[in-house]
């Protein structure tokens, strides 16, 4: 089952308004087929519900290269829910695979320190190849909404990327002191405990209820790590949650209007001997990928910087959905647009490979943006954010940032 969304976006960049018209029309198609093999959670129950399929498939995000216009790679989830280990609590087998062409960036000089009033050289191509292969087994059952409502996970995480040198730009990424130039391969293990909650109304496109993670990587330099010469470790709390304030239909039962809010919290500490830029770029647990790094979580801020050991952030948003738009063609559905504005929080400290000890500090911003939800598949969002404390690297007053996700 896909995540929702609090606010930020999967690793890509640079997505022109036509290249996102491009991206989102390709994504729906593949987001069809994958929900022919998906599976929602049936309401009521005792315990796991009885499928026609123990195989459920899903798209979740798609990969796109220059400025959006042409797609490169997907992300996917497949699940296996054919046998059970505890009576009554689901066990779940699970590959979240994913790779594709795309741009990265990187913000640091050639000793470590990190980049101040430029943004010169931060910009490069990368191919990226994921694969987190796992067991997630449900501690305690959710009767309401069929389904864990407790689970402890273990997964197997591998990850691969290759940088391209490009002699026309002065990268600094490839005149940087990180070992992982121009390739990395890495692999880990991550276990942890999750809490589930959140469920989508798929009438008025409003979620709620609370999801909490606690989980750890561990990816040392033995574990096959010799390409890059990974040696790390990472710990990882995540929450977020919604409500619901308001919601009114129309007399065929589609959304009017509906007020709901939202909340995510993240904190992340990376350490070790030898830690991956992808590491300190990101922040950890199973849907790392909804808000990438600290300078992708506070929004407004580049994508990729404030890559520091420690980081945090926080997110709250009051956001409105307008009128249903009825859509006949390919699947019959609602378009429903949104209007949302948010307040966002980071802390962030010690940058790893720096010798200068820059000091750490705060970041806040604020912002608007509209989306729209796209027949219950996912939803196209564009936003100004606009820095309160802190400064963007390139020094700019605001930031417009477009990208979509994908929740089946």
């Amino acid at each position: 089952m896909g995540s929702p969304e609090v606010g930020g976006g999967r690793r890509a960049a640079g997505r022109s308004p036509a290249g996102l018209r491009i991206a989102v029309a390709m994504a729906l198609v593949m987001a069809v087929s994958g929900s022919l093999y998906g599976q929602s959670p049936d309401k009521g129950g005792a315990g796991p519900s009885k499928s026609d399929s123990p195989w459920s498939f899903s798209v979740t995000a798609l990969r796109t290269y220059w400025f959006g216009l042409v797609p490169t790679g997907l992300d996917t989830v497949l699940e296996y829910k054919g046998f059970t280990i505890v009576p009554g609590l689901e066990t779940i087998l699970e590959n979240d695979a994913g790779a594709g062409y795309q741009y990265n960036y990187f913000f640091r000089n050639s000793n470590g320190s990190p980049v101040v009033g430029s943004d010169t050289g931060t910009t490069f191509s990368q191919f990226e190849a994921v694969d987190d292969l796992g067991i997630r087994q449900g501690i305690l059952w959710n009767p309401k909404l069929r389904r864990n409502l407790l689970e402890g996970f273990a997964f197997y995480r591998f990850h691969y990327d290759y940088d391209y040198r490009d002699p026309t730009q002065n990268q600094l990424i490839f005149q940087s002191s990180f070992p992982d130039d121009p390739q990395t391969l890495i692999n880990s293990a991550m276990v942890g405990l999750d809490y589930n909650t959140t469920v989508k109304d798929k009438i008025h496109a409003t979620w709620n209820g609370t999801y909490g993670e606690a989980s750890t990587d561990w990816g040392p330099r033995g574990f096959f790590n010799s390409i890059g010469q990974a040696d790390f470790y990472r710990l990882n709390l995540t929450a977020w949650g919604f409500k619901t304030f308001f919601t009114s239909a129309t007399k065929s039962n589609a959304n009017l209007f509906s007020l709901y809010g939202a909340y995510q919290v993240r904190v992340d500490y990376a350490g070790g001997s030898s830690i991956p830029i992808y590491v300190m770029q990101s922040f950890g647990g199973r849907y790392s990928h909804l808000r990438y790094g600290l300078g992708d979580a506070v929004r407004g801020f580049e994508q990729g910087s404030y890559d520091t050991n420690f980081k945090a952030a926080v997110n709250f948003d009051l956001r409105a959905t307008g009128p249903g738009i009825y859509w006949p063609v390919l699947i019959h559905g609602y378009l429903i647009p949104g209007l949302y504005t948010f307040l966002d929080g980071g802390y962030y400290n010690g940058y790893f490979g720096d010798p200068t000890n820059s000091p750490g500090g705060f970041l806040a911003s604020t912002g608007v943006g509209v989306y729209l939800d796209v027949l219950g598949l996912g939803n196209v969002t564009a936003l100004v954010g606009f820095p309160l404390y802190g400064s963007r690297v390139d020094q700019a007053p605001y930031a417009l940032v477009f990208h979509f996700h994908l929740q089946i």
